[in-house]
């Protein structure tokens, strides 16, 4: 097993530790020191609790494989926020009844209440429309939750 691999099994487990799923996963270099940026996300929101313990577990987990990221390394844990741009299949399902701002590649924003997600289309409910609209999603240039305050 490669280091890579060492690393995603040691996040999978930290995450089932908190109950979180990993959203998305950098690792880079910042001037001399490493990053390591974890994503993680739950159905029903991730608290500063969640993030910490995360980081505990992993950073103890990391401290006895010393080789998988060797010298000095920054963890940084957080949710994804609420203006990421949705790119994956399970970005979208995760906010599934949610509205959200879709720009397709004619640069028309739309603004719709996702009903439906694969790996091809977004099905969304139009504000102000009876009607559901089939969106490709190799049409889509960017797309977010939509918030209302």
């Amino acid at each position: 097993m490669d280091n890579r691999e060492k690393l995603d099994s040691l996040i999978a487990q930290a995450c089932a530790v908190v109950g979180a799923e990993l959203v998305e996963c950098d690792q880079f270099q910042a001037g001399k020191r490493k990053v390591l940026r974890i994503y993680i996300d739950k159905l029903e929101g991730v608290t500063v609790d969640d993030c910490s313990k995360l980081s505990r577990t992993l950073s103890a987990a990391l401290d006895l494989e010393e080789e998988i990221i060797p010298g000095a390394y920054t963890l940084e844990v957080s949710s994804p926020g609420l203006d990421r741009p949705l790119k994956s299949t399970r970005d979208f399902e995760r906010n599934l009844n949610r509205l959200l701002r879709v720009t397709r590649s004619t640069g028309k924003p739309m603004t719709g209440v996702l009903k439906a997600v694969d790996e091809n289309n977004l099905t969304l409910t139009l504000k102000g429309s009876a009607g559901d609209v089939s969106v490709l999603r190799s049409e889509i240039l960017a797309a977010k939750v939509d918030i209302q305050f």
